[in-house]
């Protein structure tokens, strides 16, 4: 599917019937209290938690569709929130969950895509202005992921920290794999542009000159996971 350029976003816009459907059938499964959802229970025994209670300062959230993380952040650690978040059919649920959580006063709901420039200025949002970059499960479905983290880099300060938990492309068995790329015929149509077999660990290590990163790969645990993860952080 060709793409433009706000994040997740297709060319068709979120007129699109399938990213309309997944819109549909993301808020019924991520209720108004995301502590009672079907996807905050599957990520508690994951780092996930941590990571984003970890977030500190001005954070830049991608794709925080209807909020399934917003309880998890530490109040003490947050200045401010934008969520960049180019399905409005996600707003409504996330505005409601923002309130639910007490962060109304500090998140801002950003409707473009992280390397819309233009977008992001008319939101006050432009230089080397976050402390952290948060990204869950997003990276997945950017069609320009390259140049979508490049924009996170630019967009950190020196010593701010991008923190991420992503599936990626199972290299650590080539049958996995094949399976993989099997299922990803369908898959980015059913779930709105999201790809299984990416390679985001290597694009995240890539998007610039970090001066640390610390991310957990793929180990040969997860050699039958057609679901593998990267997660930690990268430091600029």
């Amino acid at each position: 599917m060709a793409t433009t350029g706000p994040l997740l976003l297709p060319e068709n816009g979120f007129s699109s019937l399938s990213c309309q459907k997944f819109a549909f059938a993301y808020s019924q499964f991520s209720p108004l209290v995301p502590k009672d959802s079907l996807f905050f229970t599957y990520e508690l025994e994951s780092p996930v938690p941590s990571l984003v209670s970890s977030c500190s300062g001005t954070i830049l959230e991608l794709g925080p569709g209807s909020g399934s993380q917003v309880l998890r952040y530490d109040p003490a650690k947050v200045t401010k929130i934008y969520g960049v978040e180019p399905n409005q059919g996600l707003h409504a649920r996330l505005r409601e969950n923002v309130k639910k959580a007490g962060l109304d006063d500090v998140y801002t709901i950003v409707h473009c895509g992280v390397e819309d420039t233009e977008g992001l200025r008319k939101h006050g949002i432009e230089g080397e202005m976050f402390d952290t970059v948060l990204s869950v499960q997003v990276l997945c479905g950017v069609p320009k992921p390259e140049e979508a983290v490049k924009s996170c880099f630019g967009l950190l300060k020196k010593g701010g920290e991008m923190v991420v938990y992503e599936h990626v492309e199972n290299e650590v068995d080539r049958l996995t794999w094949a399976v993989q790329n099997l299922y990803n015929i369908i898959w980015p149509h059913v779930l709105c542009g999201c790809y299984l077999n990416r390679r985001t660990g290597r694009t995240l290590v890539e998007a610039g000159p970090w001066s640390k990163v610390e991310l957990e790969f793929p180990t040969k645990e997860d050699a039958w996971s057609t679901l593998p993860r990267v997660s930690g952080k990268l430091i600029k």
